[in-house]
């Protein structure tokens, strides 16, 4: 069973029953004051991630890679398809490798050489000599095309931890990297001077992400510096991490504007991607329908800081319940054993203390089971102290994603070294872990993942992820990056870059859509009214305006030029 996110009529906090619907008079003169009073609590309008910044990049020669961009951008735009497909994003611009005289990649894994010559190259000729460089802030790159860059010198040592810590924090010298992160610095040969010594390039070991931590659109930061050659410095003694010296001139630094957000339509067939897709538009999730589950382990995988101290931004998973708490959109459930709507942190450990989904069947003690859709599927996964094993005996570490049920917009974020790596037929390698490509294939709709080893301290953080995404109003693609530390290395991000997250309780004339219509809605119901509180406190008051506000604010350019994206 699949489950669809609709908006409810709502009478309580955040969405039960049926509520009050109040007329509207002097709708006009209402809706210039309240406009007037938005505008003026944010200044100007707030730039966001449009169609027209993105650029997806797709390779006629490859069937998968044509399909997936042509059901995406439209036949119009992608010719040599199925034809008459609308797109799901017509505004979007394209660009054919083949057009551009690269020659032909296969899926999964390329070298360094290559991967330069026939994908990040051609790309970036093409942005610049069309003078796109400050108009595409996007690429997505599509199913077909190559996800995992060989390590220079060791081609496969990031499949192995031990060896690529080695690799990392004795010699140096870890070059492997995801095609996708790599790109994000679309406008730098960061492999010149690579002769396979410590640190004598900057494609050994990573960046550091300037978007990082950022609850701002990529939009809003200019890219005049894009293309200026960067002195980054390695300050860091166990591996190289490249970062900005306060001394370097503005021009010279890596600075957010710089970066192009890489994301990846991608799965396991086309069909996948197509579903994943759809499961991405218009998205406004019932706050009272989906379980968003922390499933931790006293194993404090999330709270690492040495040796790479300057990726540390706290204890995650604890950190993104209090957030949760304090917003109060979402209910926060205080059992971590009886799993409900809204919030579930686990920081147990062993199998009876590992979430599990009803679609499968489970030896005993195995649990809990949670039987609502899921929203975030935040776990560590194959790294938990136990997990639990289906009937029969089969362990779950490879499969307990595909156990839940899912809203369209469920997002997975594991800690696994691994679970990004099996698309373009690589497989699960030697030490399988859940595969975020399972998770699209089972209901999912977007994903972050894992290349090859990226050690814990640069997963991911949900605090940024979902302060952005489900409590926010950016984009996948600028939530998604805004979580990831680094650049350069072995993230992929999964889905639509475009889509959005917008929440039921904000909808407040139920239309289906979050506009300033709610926002004049909601200035007219009475005090006391239950659509009025927004973060289930008891009362709708100023804090739950500006909650509404903020959603607002972040599509304020976009409704000037006709819509969301």
């Amino acid at each position: 069973m699949r489950w669809v996110c609709k908006v409810f009529g709502r009478g309580s906090a955040c969405g039960k029953g049926k509520g009050n619907r109040v007329g509207v008079k002097n709708r006009l003169g209402q809706r210039v004051g309240l406009g007037l009073a938005l505008m003026g609590a944010t200044g100007v309008a707030r730039a966001e991630l449009m169609p027209s910044q993105v650029l997806v990049v797709y390779d006629s020669r490859i069937p998968d890679s044509l399909a997936v961009a042509e059901y995406y951008a439209g036949s119009a735009k992608v010719p040599g398809g199925v034809g008459s497909l609308p797109g799901k994003r017509p505004g979007v611009r394209v660009v054919d490798l083949n057009t551009l005289g690269a020659a032909v990649t296969t899926p999964g894994n390329i070298d360094y050489s290559l991967f330069a010559s026939r994908l990040r190259d051609p790309i970036r000729n093409y942005v610049v000599s069309n003078n796109l460089v400050g108009s595409v802030r996007c690429v997505v790159l599509t199913k077909g095309l190559p996800h995992r860059i060989y390590d220079m010198d060791n081609a496969f040592v990031g499949d192995n931890p031990g060896n690529a810590g080695s690799e990392t924090t004795l010699s140096g010298d870890y070059t492997a990297a995801s095609v996708d992160s790599e790109l994000t610095l679309l406008y730098q040969n960061l492999d010149t001077g690579e002769a396979g010594g410590n640190a004598d390039s900057k494609a050994d070991g990573m960046v550091l992400n300037p978007y990082w931590k950022s609850n701002q659109s990529i939009a809003h930061n200019n890219a005049n510096f894009a293309r200026v050659a960067k002195t980054l410095n390695n300050t860091n003694t166990s591996g190289p991490i490249w970062s900005n010296a306060i001394a370097t001139p503005i021009p010279a630094r890596v600075l957010a504007g710089d970066i192009v957000l890489v994301c990846r339509l991608d799965g396991p067939t086309v069909q996948v991607v197509k579903d994943a897709l759809d499961r991405a538009q218009n998205i406004i999730v019932d706050v009272n329908v989906p379980a968003i589950l922390f499933d931790k382990d006293p194993s404090q995988l999330d709270n690492v800081s040495a040796p790479f101290s300057s990726l540390y931004a706290g204890n995650d998973y604890d950190l993104s319940r209090t957030y949760f708490t304090n917003d109060g959109r979402f209910a926060v459930n205080a059992s971590p054993t009886v799993p409900t709507v809204g919030v579930n942190y686990n920081a147990a450990s062993g199998s009876s203390n590992f979430y599990v989904g009803p679609l499968l069947s489970w030896e005993a003690g195995a649990g809990p089971i949670v039987p609502q859709p899921v929203l975030l599927l935040a776990s560590y996964g194959s790294n938990h102290n136990l997990v639990p094993a289906t009937t029969g005996g089969t362990s779950g570490t490879t499969i307990y994603a595909t156990s839940f049920n899912y809203v369209p917009g469920a997002i997975f974020n594991t800690v696994e070294s691994y679970n990004g790596r099996d698309f373009g037929g690589l497989g699960l390698g030697s030490t399988p872990q859940q595969q975020a490509s399972s998770f699209l294939a089972s209901g999912g709709t977007f994903a972050i993942g894992h290349v090859w080893e990226p050690f814990a301290n640069t997963i991911p953080d949900n605090l940024f992820l979902t302060q952005n995404f489900i409590l926010g109003g950016l984009t996948w693609a600028e939530s998604a990056w805004s979580s990831i530390p680094t650049l350069s290395w072995m993230h992929v991000v999964l889905g639509d870059p475009l889509a959005r997250m917008d929440r039921s309780c904000e909808d407040i004339d139920a239309d289906g859509s979050i506009n300033l219509e709610d926002l004049i809605r909601w200035e007219q119901l009475p005090v006391g009214n239950a659509l009025r509180d927004l973060n289930r406190d008891g009362s709708g008051t100023s804090v739950d305006r500006n909650l509404l506000a903020r959603t607002l604010r972040q599509g304020e350019r976009a409704s000037l030029v006709g819509g969301r994206p």
